[in-house]
C-alpha cells in the first residue's frame, strides 16, 4: 500500500439550487473549481488532489486543469441533503481500497476561490508544529448579534459591556476555505472539526464563499478590481 501522507480533497457535486453549475462556472478565466485545484496543486504539503464529483462535466474540467478523478461519487451521496462527512469516508475508503493510504486531509471546498496555496501552506503548518487532530479556517469579527424574543431583542455576545468594536476581542467565523484533519480522528468521529483544534485566520474579503450570484459577482469584482497593496 502506498502511504502517500495528505490527500486535498474537494468536494463538488452536479446540483445547486442558489447557483446552478457553480463549481464550473467562470470566475477570472478559470471554471470556479480550477482555483482550488490550483491552490491544492501548488501546496508542497499536498501529495495529491482529488476531486469528489458525481457530475461527468465537472470531472472533465477537475482533470483538465490537473485534478485526479478516480471515482465518481454514488448518486446518494450527491442529494441537497447530503451531509459532507460521508462523502469524505467515501472517498477515504475507495482510495483505501486502491492503495492510496493517508494520515491528513486537507478539505478544500470549491466554493473558496480567494484561498490560496499560501493559506493551506500556513494552516497545514499550524496543524503539524502543534500537535492537533484539526486546524480550521475562519476570520475574525467584532459583530454584536442579537435574537428576537417575547421579551424583546435579546443580544447574544459582547454581553458583558458595552465596549467600542475596537476595543472588543474579536468572535471567529467559519469560513470553509481550509480544514486540516487527522484521518484517524475523522474516522472515530465523522466530524472535520475535531480533537483539539487551533483556528487559522484569513481576511473576510479571502473568505468569500460562493453559492449565489451576488457572491459569485463580488469575488469578479474582487480579483479584477480590488486593490492588492492595501
Amino acid at each position: 500500500m502506498t502511504d502517500t501522507g495528505v490527500l486535498g480533497l474537494i468536494p463538488a457535486r452536479g446540483g445547486s439550487k442558489g447557483l446552478p453549475r457553480k463549481n464550473i462556472r467562470e470566475l477570472d478565466g478559470l471554471p470556479l473549481i480550477a482555483h482550488s485545484i490550483q491552490a491544492g496543486l501548488d501546496a508542497t504539503a499536498i501529495d495529491s488532489v482529488v476531486v469528489s464529483t458525481d457530475d461527468d462535466e465537472i470531472a472533465q474540467v477537475a482533470e483538465t486543469h490537473g485534478g485526479r478523478v478516480p471515482f465518481m461519487r454514488p448518486p446518494e451521496l450527491a442529494t441537497d441533503e447530503a451531509p459532507t462527512a460521508p462523502v469524505i469516508s467515501h472517498a477515504l475508503e475507495t482510495l483505501h481500497s486502491e492503495g492510496e493510504e493517508y494520515d491528513t486531509f486537507v478539505l478544500l471546498q470549491p466554493t473558496s476561490p480567494l484561498r490560496t496555496s499560501t493559506h493551506i501552506e500556513e494552516a497545514y503548518s499550524i496543524y503539524k508544529g502543534s500537535g492537533v487532530e484539526s486546524v480550521v479556517s475562519a476570520y475574525p469579527t467584532y459583530e454584536t448579534r442579537w435574537k428576537p424574543s417575547p421579551e424583546g431583542a435579546q443580544k447574544l455576545n459582547y454581553t458583558d459591556a458595552s465596549k467600542r468594536r475596537q476595543d472588543r476581542e474579536p468572535e471567529y467565523v467559519v469560513n470553509g476555505a481550509v480544514y486540516v484533519v487527522d484521518v484517524e480522528q475523522f474516522l472515530q468521529t465523522g466530524e472535520t472539526i475535531t480533537g483539539m483544534t487551533e483556528i487559522y485566520e484569513m481576511t473576510e474579503r479571502e473568505s468569500i464563499d460562493i453559492d449565489t450570484p451576488f457572491e459569485l459577482w463580488l469575488a469578479k469584482q474582487i480579483l479584477t478590481e480590488w486593490e492588492t497593496d492595501d
